[in-house]
């Protein structure tokens, strides 16, 4: 687990290229989680202290790090390599249209070598921890595919039990289930 940036660098300087090398060579994934301390003071946050914090700023920062990756081409150049987001992906299933529109805007030289959204489904992994949303986890189903989901509870924060009533209720099919509360991680951890 890493949160979110090493004294305001992110994961995408080439610094960094020799732990993606060996995360790819040992077939560990690294859980990118929100920092408690931000990189940088967020001006839109002042006056607002309830935006700060789990309810938006960590999102919107683990989801742009995550991106930098993407566009940093660390998975170009680690194709292998992984990283799992929090919180049902740090809401970036759900922006995936989005995300391929703009990528055709961005400079060639510049731009990672397929869609956000090839990297989202093949280097990412998404935990559920702390959206305990139906709507939300059929959207990351169809998005991204259970087989990219990871159950999780994100104590303390949040309720066990609650967690643990959003899965048993889940809409989805019994082996979705199963990959989403065991297999996934069982897989994807070595366990």
């Amino acid at each position: 687990m890493h949160n979110d940036h090493v004294q305001g660098h992110y994961l995408d300087e080439p610094r960094f290229r020799p732990v993606w090398a060996e995360l790819e060579r040992l077939g560990v994934t690294l859980y990118l989680h929100p920092a408690l301390f931000p990189a940088d003071h967020w001006q839109v946050f002042e006056g607002h202290p309830v935006l700060s914090g789990p309810s938006w700023e960590w999102t919107a920062a683990v989801g742009a790090h995550a991106l930098r990756l993407i566009y940093g081409g660390v998975f170009d150049e680690f194709p292998g390599a992984s990283v799992t987001l929090g919180h049902m992906g740090e809401l970036l299933p759900f922006q995936l249209a989005r995300l391929d529109s703009r990528y055709h805007q961005a400079d060639p030289a510049g731009r990672p070598r397929e869609l956000p959204s090839h990297y989202l489904r093949n280097n990412c992994y998404a935990t559920t921890g702390g959206v305990y949303s139906h709507a939300a986890l059929l959207g990351a189903v169809q998005a991204i595919g259970a087989d990219r989901l990871l159950f999780s509870v994100d104590y303390p924060y949040e309720s066990t039990a609650e967690a643990v009533e959003f899965l048993r209720t889940a809409p989805v099919s019994r082996g979705d289930l199963e990959r989403i509360a065991h297999r996934n991680a069982t897989d994807l951890l070595h366990l």
